[in-house]
């Protein structure tokens, strides 16, 4: 069953030159990637490409040297939050670049823990997984995927996950990644943004998943992401030497030139 793109012309340009054309103008000047380490996780946002493609292209660019051969990409749900974790339906995935197939194999694997609750309307419709594609077909043509969708984003949904993916890492021999799709503040003025999404870039940086929920309680911090941001950073926690690093931030009043209203995005790596 294939997934049929539905935010192609809306979230990002429908064809396949206008969005080459947009990511190599994103990254032209940008520095070529360094081997600093394995890549275990990626973050980076999911707005339309005309606010933050160019931050998330800059993240994939960063990691575009390393051989990864599936990504699993942990994505919230904004259709509905009333189940924990659900694992894609779909064996391939339509894309302007063309069709990303399903790793069937770590489909079966996470589906052992998280059996199909939900209506496959959920991922169909669903728009932070479907934005990274295009990315991902770019910079990783022969890659696979894995979707992952997050409805409860909570700390002790985040914390199984973070275990079950971190055995995962520990037996499986082939090159695997996470990506992390999540935006941060909405709908602040520039200046409270900047400041809400350096709290969530500091608690990346030091790997800190319990004091990012924390500060989200009391509005010290924001990502609508958030249930896939505590997974990867309770999962590196897991390692014994990961490190993360901020690839970009940014938010959308730098394209609009609205200020009074902005959308946090950031790029950011984790790696071992």
């Amino acid at each position: 069953m294939q997934r049929k793109v539905q935010h192609a012309g809306t979230f990002y340009p429908r064809f396949a030159n206008h969005l080459k054309s947009d990511i190599e103008e994103w990254t032209a000047g940008f520095p070529e990637p360094e081997r600093k380490g394995r890549t275990i996780a990626l973050i980076v946002p999911h707005a339309g490409y005309m606010y933050s493609g160019k931050c998330a292209a800059k993240g994939f660019h960063s990691i575009s040297n390393e051989h990864i051969e599936t990504f699993i990409i942990l994505h919230p749900s904004h259709q509905g939050n009333s189940f924990d974790v659900s694992v894609s339906p779909f064996d391939s995935y339509e894309t302007p670049l063309g069709d990303i197939m399903l790793d069937e194999e770590l489909a079966d694997y996470f589906s052992g823990f998280y059996p199909q609750t939900i209506h496959d309307g959920y991922h169909q419709r669903e728009h932070s997984m479907e934005i990274q594609l295009p990315l991902i077909k770019q910079y990783f043509p022969q890659a696979k995927i894995c979707p992952i969708m997050l409805g409860r984003q909570t700390p002790e949904v985040s914390e199984e996950l973070a275990t079950i993916l971190y055995g995962l890492f520990m037996k499986n021999e082939k090159p695997i990644a996470l990506v992390v799709s999540t935006d941060l503040s909405h709908y602040h003025p520039a200046a409270v943004a900047n400041e809400l999404d350096r709290v969530v870039q500091q608690h990346v940086l030091d790997l800190d998943a319990d004091s990012l929920w924390a500060d989200s309680l009391i509005d010290d911090c924001e990502a609508c992401g958030i249930g896939g941001l505590m997974t990867a950073l309770k999962m590196a926690k897991l390692f014994s030497a990961a490190r993360s690093e901020i690839i970009e931030y940014t938010h959308s009043g730098r394209v609009s030139g609205n200020n009074s209203q902005v959308v946090g995005y950031l790029a950011a790596r984790i790696s071992v």
